[in-house]
C-alpha cells in the first residue's frame, strides 16, 4: 500500500505534533493566563517603583490609569505593553504544553515567513493609503458621518504618540492575531475539523476586546472574518499582522496629530462601507500575491518510521535483525499510536539462532541378502579413506562406510535426491548409487555445517 504524506492546513496545524492531546488546547490556555497575570503585575508594580522616582510621584500616573484615555501617553503606552505581553505569556505556557515547535503559531513553515511578511506589509499600506483618500472624499459629501477631530496634540508628547505608534503598534497587533488567530485558531481546528469553525468562533471574543457601539463592533467583526480567513488561506499570520498593524498605525498617527479622536466608540454606516471595500481589495491583492509567489497553504509531514522485529516482514531484514516499514504499510501490525516519538523503535529480543538437526542414518532394511547385485560385501572399512561405523563418511544421507551394519545394507535403494537440499554437482549426477571407499574424493571430508 502506498504511504501517503499527512497535509495539515494552518487551523489543523496542533494535530501534526506527535504529543497533541484534545485537553492540552484547554492547558495551555489556562497557563497563558495565569503567565498574563503576573507579567502585568510585575510591569505594574515596576512602572509605580520607576514613577515614585519622579519629581511629581505616583499620583498623577494613577489619575491617568483611571481613564482609558488613548491620547495620553501614559495611558497609551500601558494598554500597549498590556496587550504585548500577550506574546511572552502565550509563548511560555505552548514551550509547557504545545504545540511544538513553537513557530506552528506563526505559519506551516514552523516560522515567521519575513519576506512574505515585508510583501504584505507593503500591499497592506498602499491599500490603506488608498482607502484613506477614499473616505476624506466621502467626509465632503457625508459630513455628518465624520467624528469631529479632537483640538491638537500639544507637540511636547507628540514625539512620544508618533514613536509608540511606529514601534509599539506592530507588536501589539501581532500579539491579539497570535492568540485570536494563532493559538485559538489552532485550538479550535485540532477539535474541529471545517475551517469555518476555526474561523467564526473566536470572532465574538475578539469583538468583545473592543468596546465599540453596534456599528463599532460590526466593523471590528468584519476585520475578524477577514483575517481569520486571509490566514487560513496563506498558511500564516503575516498577512494579518500586517493588515492588522497598517490600520492600528494609520489610526494613531493620526490621532497624534489630532487628525482622529482615538477615543472614538463610536461606528458609522460610510466607515463600515468602507472597512468592507478596504477588507475585499487588501484580499484579492493578498491571495494573488500568495499565489503568485507560491506561498504554502499546507505543511507536509513525512510519515513516522516504526522498526519491528525483521522476522514479521520477511526479505526486508536489517543487520541488527529489525526491519523497516512505513506507518501504516503493513496490516499485520497493529496500529501505531501518532503520539510515539518519531525516533522510539519497537524493538523485541532477537530469535535465537536454530540449532542444525544432526542427520539421522536410515535404518537398515529388515533382512539384506549378503551378496548380489548392488550389495557389498561385509568386512571392515574399504580403505584408509573411509569413515568409521556409524558415521557419514563424507556421504550424502549419512550412509555408512564400512562396519558391520553395512554388510546387510541394500545401497541399491540410497539414491541421490536432486532438489534445492541436495543440488546436483560433477560427482553427484541424479540416480547414480552414491559410492563410498578410497577412490572417492570426498570421503572422510567433513561437511560445512
Amino acid at each position: 500500500m502506498q504511504q501517503v504524506d499527512p497535509q495539515y492546513e494552518f487551523h489543523r496545524l496542533a494535530l501534526s505534533w506527535p504529543w497533541h492531546r484534545w485537553w492540552k488546547p484547554l492547558l495551555t490556555a489556562l497557563l497563558g493566563f495565569v503567565f498574563y497575570v503576573v507579567f502585568v503585575l510585575v510591569v505594574v508594580v515596576a512602572g509605580l517603583g520607576v514613577a515614585t522616582l519622579s519629581p511629581t510621584g505616583v499620583d498623577p500616573y494613577l489619575d491617568a490609569l483611571t481613564v482609558l484615555d488613548l491620547s495620553n501617553p501614559v495611558m497609551f503606552a500601558f494598554t500597549l505593553v498590556s496587550l504585548i505581553l500577550m506574546i511572552p505569556a502565550l509563548a511560555l505556557a505552548a514551550l509547557i504544553m504545545g504545540p511544538k515547535p513553537l513557530g506552528l503559531l506563526s505559519s506551516v513553515a514552523g516560522r515567521i515567513r519575513w519576506t512574505w511578511l515585508a510583501v504584505c506589509t507593503a500591499a497592506a499600506l498602499a491599500v490603506f493609503l488608498a482607502s484613506l483618500a477614499v473616505s476624506t472624499g466621502i467626509g465632503f459629501f457625508f459630513p455628518e458621518d465624520v467624528a469631529a477631530a479632537p483640538a491638537q496634540q500639544d507637540t511636547s508628547i507628540l514625539v512620544i504618540m508618533l514613536a509608540l505608534s511606529l514601534l509599539a503598534v506592530p507588536f501589539q497587533a501581532a500579539a491579539e492575531e497570535y492568540v485570536f488567530r494563532g493559538f485559538l485558531m489552532q485550538a479550535i481546528g485540532s477539535w474541529l475539523k471545517h475551517p469555518a469553525f476555526a474561523i467564526l468562533l473566536p470572532v465574538p471574543l475578539f469583538v468583545l476586546g473592543h468596546g465599540y457601539d453596534p456599528l463599532g463592533q460590526a466593523d471590528v467583526a468584519l476585520f475578524a472574518v477577514f483575517a481569520g480567513w486571509i490566514t487560513w488561506r496563506t498558511g500564516g499570520l503575516e498577512a494579518a499582522i500586517a493588515v492588522h498593524a497598517i490600520n492600528n498605525m494609520t489610526i494613531f498617527v493620526l490621532g497624534a496629530f489630532g487628525l482622529v479622536d482615538v477615543n472614538s466608540t463610536e461606528g458609522s454606516v460610510s466607515g463600515l462601507v468602507v472597512s468592507a471595500l478596504t477588507m475585499a481589495v487588501t484580499a484579492v491583492v493578498i491571495v494573488r500575491l500568495a499565489d503568485r509567489r507560491g506561498i504554502a497553504r499546507t505543511r507536509t509531514v513525512a510519515p513516522q518510521p516504526v522498526f519491528a522485529p525483521a522476522a514479521a516482514f520477511p526479505g526486508q531484514p536489517f543487520a541488527d535483525g529489525y526491519a523497516y516499514r512505513p506507518r501504516g504499510a503493513h496490516s499485520a501490525l497493529p496500529p501505531t499510536d501518532p503520539a510515539v516519538p518519531p525516533w522510539t523503535r519497537t524493538r523485541s529480543r532477537k530469535p535465537e539462532p536454530t540449532q542444525a538437526q544432526p542427520v539421522q542414518p536410515l535404518s537398515p532394511p529388515a533382512a539384506a541378502p549378503a551378496t548380489g547385485p548392488g550389495r557389498r560385501p561385509a568386512g571392515p572399512a574399504a580403505g584408509p579413506g573411509a569413515a568409521p561405523a556409524g558415521q557419514s563418511g563424507g556421504q550424502s544421507g549419512g550412509v555408512p562406510s564400512g562396519g558391520p551394519a553395512a554388510a546387510d545394507r541394500d545401497y541399491s535403494a540410497d539414491r541421490h535426491p536432486a532438489g534445492p537440499a541436495h543440488p546436483d554437482g560433477p560427482g553427484h549426477p541424479p540416480g547414480v548409487p552414491h559410492p563410498a571407499g578410497p577412490g572417492y574424493p570426498g570421503a572422510g571430508t567433513p561437511r560445512e555445517p
